[in-house]
């Protein structure tokens, strides 16, 4: 028997946005692979596949893998090391694991570490990739904002980015996407005009973005100051150089 590890995106938070390909594998996987931050929190990925792994009979096993939110780089590479001897142990005898991750799993996934361990010490472990809806491409959606249009680019901002490198990452996009890090915006206004960005620039901010509490507010850049801007690990900001119409009501 040959067994393999796969990388399944789950999407963003709402249920029906899990692929169907992600669904036929959730339905046939011997074991999930559950990331955690912690032992005693709950997953949310797993809370959005629930009801399709409660459907099995008799239930897949469950894997609980943790991966504390750390930057020590000693403490991380030990977990990602004995992790990835769990996996491939089990792929070894022949299963199917399934590592569910929100959103997809190479843009900015746990998944993708785990990955990188196993292709490097166990080069025989058999590895798919079955991708998933963005939060990026979701909060687009939800704001009804094009992302990009033509020739325009668009960069990605992750929560941890210096700010001489946010800035000039600013002057060469037509559009920027705060992944996780919403709440920056406001405090960078200063920057985001000295790259080119104007009063007039289109922005929107989508809060749990696809999940029943969503919350998304659009207007002008120069609207910012009076919204609403708490930190929330699941906020995406957009900010688009130039104006674009919005329909979506704005609730401050």
């Amino acid at each position: 028997m040959v067994g393999k590890f796969v990388g399944v995106g789950v999407g963003p938070g709402d249920p029906d946005l899990i692929t169907v390909k992600a669904i036929k594998t959730l339905k046939t996987a011997d074991v999930i692979c559950i990331p955690k931050s912690h032992s005693n929190k709950p997953s949310m990925a797993l809370g959005m596949v629930k009801q399709i792994l409660k459907e099995r009979h008799p239930p897949p096993e469950m894997l609980e893998l943790v991966f504390p939110m750390t930057k020590n780089e000693l403490s991380l590479r030990k977990l990602w090391a004995e992790n990835a001897k769990i996996v491939a142990g089990k792929v070894r005898t022949g299963k199917t694991l399934v590592f569910i991750t929100l959103g997809d799993p190479m843009l900015y996934s746990t998944f993708m570490y785990l990955y990188r361990k196993i292709k490097k010490d166990y080069p025989d472990i058999r590895l798919e990739i079955i991708p998933g809806v963005t939060s990026v491409t979701a909060a687009a959606a939800s704001a009804q904002l094009p992302l990009a249009e033509r020739d325009e680019v668009v960069s990605i901002i992750p929560s941890d980015l210096n700010v001489e490198l946010l800035k000039e990452t600013a002057k060469h996009a037509d559009t920027l996407v705060f992944m996780k890090c919403a709440h920056r915006v406001k405090d960078l206004l200063h920057i985001l005009k000295e790259a080119g960005f104007t009063e007039n620039s289109t922005i929107a901010l989508v809060k749990r973005c696809t999940l029943p509490e969503e919350k998304v507010l659009t207007g002008k850049l120069c609207d910012l100051l009076k919204w609403d801007v708490t930190a929330d690990y699941f906020s995406v900001a957009i900010l688009k150089r130039s104006e674009f119409l919005t329909n979506k009501k704005v609730d401050t």
